[in-house]
């Protein structure tokens, strides 16, 4: 893996990961156009691992007080009274985790999903991923919070997400999709997605460098590429959840839909060309 593989795929992987446009789809789409090293082989699998340390990070920095929260919970460590948290917290974490667990199930497909680079197939989930997205921009933003959402809310969310592992498609995407034609109140939406996408991204680091270990090779000279690549996917991550949230906050989410059309078509040209 060379240095500006490294980082192109951390300026993708920051922005598209932590926006509703599917990294694994444009990691294909790069593959393809410019016969980049791939991310699934070889030094690929750390540098994958790298990004997810960079998302997390970016996550964290947009939302320290939930992500906070979120570790005061897993963790056992004892805390003051007035950190807490109360009834209604625990009743939202435990719904999560249900959403989480769920999400979970894909780590049984998600090594078969990663390694589909046919270009018919990515153009076909850009486009499911470009309908699921359209949802967001139907009807009137909901009203559900901490108080009123119900379990199959977080079972609904969880199978999306368990399903939006392939390439063209987002779990974020279909995270906020779904809370928002399920009612979900559009400032929980936004942070119940993100938590979640932190939880799965600890979880996947660990995948990725298992997998590293066992079938790619590690040497000195990945490291560099996977320090670059955890720089660029935190720093392009971190704004890409700013305009995330400032388009959610206008409703405008309608650009995303367009985006992932225009990159079926664009992934159309290049299977054309590659014919």
């Amino acid at each position: 893996m060379k240095i500006w593989e490294a980082i192109i795929y951390g300026i993708f992987g920051g922005i598209a990961e932590l926006l509703p446009i599917s990294f694994s789809g444009h990691a294909v789409l790069l593959r393809n156009a410019f016969h980049m090293s791939s991310l699934t082989d070889g030094g690929g699998y750390f540098v994958r691992a790298a990004i997810c340390i960079g998302v997390s990070l970016a996550i964290y920095l947009s939302f320290p007080m939930e992500t906070k929260r979120m570790l005061r919970m897993f963790g056992r460590r004892r805390v003051r009274p007035s950190q807490r948290p109360n009834r209604l917290q625990r009743r939202s974490f435990m719904l999560g985790c249900i959403a989480f667990f769920i999400t979970l199930f894909s780590l049984f497909f998600l090594a078969a999903a990663e390694r589909i680079e046919r270009l018919l197939y990515v153009i076909v989930f850009f486009a499911v991923n470009a309908g699921i997205l359209y949802l967001c921009c139907r009807g009137r933003v909901g009203k559900k919070d901490e108080k009123t959402v119900t379990l199959g809310d977080m079972v609904l969310i969880g199978i999306m997400r368990m399903l939006s592992v392939f390439p063209g498609m987002s779990a974020l995407g279909s995270s906020v999709a779904i809370g928002r034609a399920r009612g979900i109140s559009l400032q929980y939406n936004v942070r119940i997605a993100y938590m979640l996408t932190l939880a799965y991204q600890a979880v996947v680091f660990v995948f990725y460098l298992i997998r590293g270990f066992a079938f790619g090779s590690f040497s000195t000279g990945i490291i560099l590429p996977c320090l670059f690549a955890l720089i660029f996917s935190a720093v392009f991550g971190y704004f890409a959840i700013q305009y995330f949230r400032y388009l959610l906050q206008r409703v405008k989410l309608k650009v995303f839909v367009f985006y992932c059309l225009e990159v079926a078509a664009l992934a159309a040209i290049l299977a054309l060309i590659n014919a």
